[in-house]
């Protein structure tokens, strides 16, 4: 992902207890807000997936906003005709409504890779722990036979 889309998804993927507003999306893209929430009270799936919360940090009042959980926010990102978005802003529209899956859920092949390396790692580390314990037994070991042979030659040396 490009930095640009990195800044567009940071700027409007806004969580509130695992529900995202809105607000930011439409005010980004010059989107309706007030259409898009009649959008999202026609649509079965998504009356299922929204809510209303407010944030005063984000939005500066108390004033509650609707929020989508991430699968509703998919949805409503793909039901948004790119044809009601300004010309100017409409090529990195599309680019959003191709690219929101990844960021909401990371590539699904890089989170598989993810998963496969960290139990290498995590049975790797297992396994130093084990090999550790067992160079201190075997330097432990050496260490004492060569003590013993060694400490028989001194006597040797002090009997004459």
């Amino acid at each position: 992902m490009e930095n640009n889309e990195l800044v567009m998804f940071e700027r409007t993927v806004k969580y509130s207890n695992d529900v995202i507003f809105i607000k930011p999306l439409c005010d980004l893209f010059n989107i309706s807000y007030e259409n898009q929430c009649r959008v999202i009270s026609n649509d079965e799936i998504l009356q299922t997936s929204s809510t209303k919360k407010s944030d005063k940090m984000l939005f500066g009042d108390k004033r509650e906003r609707v929020c989508l959980t991430k699968k509703g926010f998919i949805r409503w990102i793909q039901l948004i005709n790119p044809q009601i978005v300004q010309v100017s802003l409409k090529e990195n529209f599309i680019k959003y409504q191709i690219l929101i899956f990844d960021y909401l859920y990371g590539n699904v092949e890089k989170e598989d890779l993810l998963k496969i390396k960290y139990a290498r790692l995590k049975k790797l580390k297992s396994l130093y722990g084990k090999i550790g314990y067992e160079i201190q037994q075997c330097q432990l070991e050496l260490n004492g036979y060569v003590e013993e042979r060694l400490g028989g030659q001194k006597k040797l040396f002090l009997k004459d």
